[in-house]
């Protein structure tokens, strides 16, 4: 489950919010930009409430702020939106700082920086 919510009162290092429950636990991300773009920092929590709680007491992310979104594609990264992920991950053979997204079913090489 991923969910995201714009910051009511932005700060310097937090405008939106991304919460992913995942298999190792649970993630808030915080991201200095509206548009899609990996995330500044990440906390780890063990249950969504308290994530939310976080959220709420730090960022003033009240729950009907949160709008659901789909969980990321197998290898992809979780606080990116749209299917990114490290080249050669699939693979089992990553290629750090080397990204790739998915365009018309096709994996190509994909340059966070230039965003």
């Amino acid at each position: 489950m991923r969910q995201i919510a714009r910051v009511p009162q932005p700060t310097s290092d937090a405008v939106r919010l991304m919460i992913h429950d995942g298999a190792d636990g649970v993630y808030l991300f915080g991201f200095d930009t509206l548009e899609d773009a990996g995330g500044r920092w990440d906390q780890w929590y063990e249950t969504v409430a308290a994530a939310e709680e976080v959220a709420h007491a730090e960022y003033g992310v009240a729950p009907a702020d949160w709008q659901a979104i789909a969980d990321p594609l197998e290898h992809c990264q979780q606080d990116w939106i749209a299917p990114v992920r490290i080249k050669g991950c699939a693979e089992g053979q990553p290629q750090q700082g080397h990204f790739e997204t998915l365009v018309n079913n096709e994996w190509v090489d994909f340059h966070p920086e230039q965003f």
